[in-house]
């Protein structure tokens, strides 16, 4: 028994400095490349706040390497002009994900609706997914029950009140597919992004 805790316990101290290196946000090799105006201007179209560098700091501080400052956040601001656009609000939201607090306080407005625009899209055409998947497994539950199968049901009366209630679902899960799918065409022909 004590040879079967001995690999696992040596083992967990490797476990935990893989979790601690898969956490770094540069490798050694891009800190010591040093490469900071382009580290900072990826850094800039993904949208990461000014606080990214502490992170870079962190990681590149067992390579014995300090960030360029300057050069980094030259570089980020340049990214910040590609990830502050209407077109990338719009993206960032159909991905599901808000817009981050990094761009001009001018553009803020405009590009949270672009940003709340393809959240809209992404609430809806999940909302499609979501509902074909249901729609997919009832109709091969109703199939199943129609064709004289009893599934888990104890008696024919309870597999009869399941598909007349599976014949419901459906048909209201087809009209809300459809008022989805409505929604969804007039979001992007009305959609300027």
């Amino acid at each position: 028994m004590q040879g079967l805790i001995r690999p696992i316990s040596l083992s967990l101290p490797i476990l935990g400095s893989m979790f601690l290196l898969s956490c770094a946000t540069l490798s050694k090799q891009q800190c010591l490349i040093g490469d900071w105006q382009t580290i900072g201007y990826n850094d800039g179209v993904a949208g990461y706040s000014s606080e990214r560098l502490a992170s870079h700091s962190k990681a590149c501080a067992k390579a014995h390497v300090t960030p360029d400052y300057l050069a980094w956040e030259r570089g980020r601001k340049l990214g910040l002009q590609q990830y502050c656009t209407s077109t990338n609000a719009y993206n960032v939201g159909r991905r599901g994900r808000r817009l981050n607090n990094v761009c001009p306080a001018a553009m803020v407005n405009h590009l949270q609706q672009a940003n709340q625009h393809g959240l809209a899209y992404y609430r809806l055409d999940n909302q499609l997914d979501t509902d074909r998947r249901l729609l997919d497994e009832y109709q091969a539950e109703f199939d199943q029950l129609e064709s004289g199968a009893m599934l888990d049901f104890a008696n024919e009366k309870d597999a009869r009140k399941r598909l007349l209630f599976l014949a419901d679902e459906l048909g209201s899960i087809k009209r809300r597919l459809d008022d989805t799918q409505r929604q969804l065409d007039m979001l992007n022909h009305t959609s300027k992004y």
